[in-house]
């Protein structure tokens, strides 16, 4: 049972990082560090929460001021993500991220894990669809199962449940890492 916010300085944390996520889309590990400056003040040093339990918190928040919006938005981020999964089936699309796990925001992007033999390969299938994006090399510590490649780009909404633009993350990984757990992959949250 987790412990009660309101006694555990990390607790406190990680319910104001989740506060944190859903309102202004950071990322779990600045949400953390910003939720700590401002409950415990500049230059104090703590403890963080792990990401589990900022998840839960984020789960609790949603659940609680977002419920029917969240479901809405689920269905259309999960809708939009499948209809990429179709296009980029040959390069065995795997969905990960929030919007898998439930706990996607207004500033969610749609996190997908592509394997092949040469990232440039998908490159060229997001020129060839028209498609305008950024790549983002993998940094050279990454582990071998990491990505190769990130690819960005923002897709118009069609649905109302959504922000008019939806970011979309590509991790492009060797085909080899798709015998790797997906919780061990590095660009899950």
């Amino acid at each position: 049972m987790p412990a009660d916010p309101r006694n555990d300085p990390r607790g406190e944390i990680a319910a104001t990082a989740a506060r944190l996520i859903a309102e202004e889309g950071l990322d779990y590990a600045r949400a953390k560090r910003k939720a700590a400056q401002a409950l415990l003040g500049a230059g104090t040093r703590c403890s963080l929460p792990d990401n589990e339990s900022v998840e839960r918190e984020l789960r609790r928040y949603l659940t609680t001021f977002e419920a029917e919006d969240l479901r809405r938005r689920l269905a259309a981020l999960r809708a939009l993500a499948l209809e990429l999964m179709a296009r980029l089936e040959r390069f065995d699309p795997y969905l990960v991220g929030a919007v898998l796990n439930g706990t996607a925001t207004a500033h969610s992007d749609i996190q997908l894990h592509l394997f092949t033999d040469s990232a440039k390969e998908v490159e060229l299938f997001l020129l060839d669809a028209g498609i305008d994006f950024e790549a983002d090399p993998a940094l050279p510590h990454r582990d071998p199962a990491g990505p190769v490649e990130e690819l960005r780009f923002v897709l118009p909404a069609r649905s109302p449940a959504l922000p008019a633009r939806v970011g979309v993350v590509l991790s492009v990984h060797d085909t080899d890492a798709i015998r790797v757990a997906p919780r061990l992959r590095s660009s899950d949250p």
